[in-house]
């Protein structure tokens, strides 16, 4: 709906005179000049709504920034996924890498566990000192079953 550049009231099409009027201050406005702004305006509105459209898209599409640890993760599971596609080249590999550098693994090995050693003796004797207690709770509830069936059985405790 066109509308008068004055007070914006509403415009009468006088078709005859191809003019529009203006119900509330009685002024003449040429056809072609009010259908030439009204072009634009709906030209320049249609525009802003691609341009709105097209933002919506663009963030739709944009690349969310990774930290750095996603970044890690995502070459991982790449390597991950590349390796289960060529298992037996990355297989035959290794095999390769370990044959050349044995003597040097082995001697990784043997100072890793020369440094880990008290560490690893210490959980031991943590493991087998719970095992004891185990082992004695066993016996003590093995005991308590033999001594209640006793009990039931002639009816006052054997000892």
């Amino acid at each position: 709906m066109t509308r008068c550049p004055n007070c914006n009231f509403p415009l009468v099409l006088l078709e005859h005179r191809r003019k529009y009027k203006c119900s509330k201050c009685s002024k003449l406005f040429k056809q072609k000049e009010i259908d030439d702004k009204d072009f634009v305006e709906f030209k320049k509105q249609q525009k802003k709504e691609l341009e709105e459209e097209l933002e919506k898209e663009f963030k739709k599409r944009r690349r969310v920034k990774l930290t750095e640890e996603e970044k890690i993760e995502r070459r991982k599971e790449a390597y991950r996924k590349l390796r289960a596609k060529n298992k037996e080249y990355y297989n035959q590999k290794q095999r390769e890498r370990r044959a050349k550098n044995r003597d040097e693994i082995l001697e990784k090995r043997r100072a890793y566990y020369r440094k880990k050693k008290d560490h690893i003796a210490k959980k031991q004797k943590e493991y087998r000192e719970k095992n004891k207690l185990v082992n004695r709770l066993k016996h003590l509830r093995n005991r308590q079953k033999t001594l209640a069936l006793a009990f039931c059985k002639f009816g006052v405790f054997p000892f």
